[in-house]
């Protein structure tokens, strides 16, 4: 008999000081520190999102397996693995060591519970957004790891690249 590992879960996401991850179906800033930490991190992982973040990014990101959640039916993308909820996404992980779900704040909130560890990319602005993302208690996770970022010539915010893991209640 062959155990099929489950993967460890991960949420990564960049949010502003007032939880927004977007607006206009766009992030609010561009700072190519982050999506330097976004591809180091999730490279060579599954990556499960929301059609939204699928069409918002534009593309199949390389290198990683993009799989797209919507609840239409006919809704197909080259390159891209389909799939109409998040426990038919998680199915497909089987045997990942780690999967990352990217977006969009519905797929967020969906995960949440279920999450093991959040990559949270704290951008230290406040910004206008139409999206936020979900709520989490921090008496829930423990912070593991935290790299401050400055603003640069590059990057017009500084941020907080913080890592938690779920804490284990016994």
């Amino acid at each position: 008999m062959i155990l099929e590992t489950i993967p460890r879960l991960s949420l990564i996401v960049a949010m502003a000081e007032n939880c927004a991850i977007g607006v206009a179906n766009r992030l609010p800033w561009h700072l190519p520190v982050d999506l330097k930490y976004f591809r180091a991190l999730t490279m060579g992982h599954p990556i499960i999102m929301g059609r939204k973040t699928f069409d918002s990014i534009g593309r199949v990101l390389p290198g990683r397996r993009n799989i797209v959640v919507t609840r239409n039916r006919k809704y197909a993308r080259d390159g891209a693995e389909i799939v109409h909820s998040l426990d038919e996404a998680l199915a497909r992980c089987t045997g990942e060591n780690e999967a990352f779900v990217i977006g969009g704040a519905e797929l967020f909130k969906d995960a949440a519970c279920r999450a093991d560890r959040l990559y949270l990319t704290l951008v230290r602005t406040v910004v206008a957004g139409d999206v936020f993302f979900t709520e989490f208690s921090a008496s829930q996770w423990q912070e593991g790891s935290r790299i401050t970022h400055p603003a640069d010539t590059r990057n017009a915010f500084a941020c907080d690249f913080i890592v938690y893991d779920r804490k284990i209640v016994y």
